[in-house]
């Protein structure tokens, strides 16, 4: 054997390897966890999952309990909102979490909470304005001390930068068509989140708990969470509100 073809081989064994790792991760049992001892901070996580299962509720909770353990302020941010419907909203939220509509808003060392994201994070807005200053926050989001919550139903709405910047992915209960539209490299994932939620048979269990993938150490975790003391359903309604106009 010469010495190219030794390389080779090395090459081949190596990737055979990272396969079988790659997949004994998708197939293993997620290992239980509390929730907050695996959100990083500094970082970015996505929250994804159907509708009305709890996502944007467990970004609240996130934030509250970084701020009960670390005094950390948050922001919740929603671009497409006016003044009025802002001041009505921050009037329902505790004092130490601040509604912004614009991005130069948000604070160093603090919790963001980008609710659905898709709205002003879009995949076909990847060469816009807004994708590339969005792009420049995450990429600097460790210097800045901030955890920023992006929420969405499934990735394929998020620009791709978003997606390749997240240290944490969260799901809540996804259906089995999120899979089918999720962008390839995270449709494996998106199928174990459903195949994980299926398994729960309490439909109260299952909004309880998250499936959270570890992108650093690439590993699944099963977690609880609960909602804060200042959860409503007018909150869980928001963007009805800000696009009807309605109070």
């Amino acid at each position: 054997m010469t010495p190219k073809q030794s390389q080779t081989d090395k090459l081949k064994r190596y990737r055979k390897q990272k396969s079988e790792e790659y997949a004994q991760t998708i197939l293993s049992t997620p290992q239980k966890a509390k929730l907050y001892s695996i959100v990083p901070y500094a970082g970015v996580v996505m929250i994804m999952g159907d509708i009305r299962t709890g996502k944007t509720g467990l970004a609240h909770e996130i934030a509250n309990e970084m701020h009960r353990r670390s005094n950390l302020p948050a922001i919740l941010h929603i671009p497409r909102m006016n003044e009025k419907q802002r001041g009505s909203l921050q009037r329902i939220l505790p004092s130490w979490i601040k509604v912004t509509t614009r991005r130069s808003q948000w604070k160093d060392k603090a919790v963001v909470i980008y609710d659905e994201a898709a709205q002003s994070a879009h995949a076909r807005r990847s060469q816009s304005g807004d994708a590339v200053e969005l792009d420049e926050l995450l990429a600097i989001a460790g210097q800045r001390e901030q955890l920023i919550l992006f929420i969405s139903h499934y990735s394929r709405k998020l620009d791709l930068n978003v997606c390749t910047s997240v240290h944490r992915i969260i799901w809540k209960r996804p259906t089995f068509a999120h899979q089918l539209w999720e962008r390839d490299e995270m449709a494996d994932f998106t199928t174990k989140a459903y195949d994980f939620f299926k398994s729960i048979k309490s439909k109260v269990e299952q909004k309880k708990t998250c499936l959270v993938l570890d992108m650093n150490e690439f590993g699944f975790y099963q977690c609880k969470n609960k909602l804060p003391p200042w959860w409503s359903d007018r909150l869980s309604c928001i963007f009805k509100e800000i696009q009807t106009g309605t109070k």
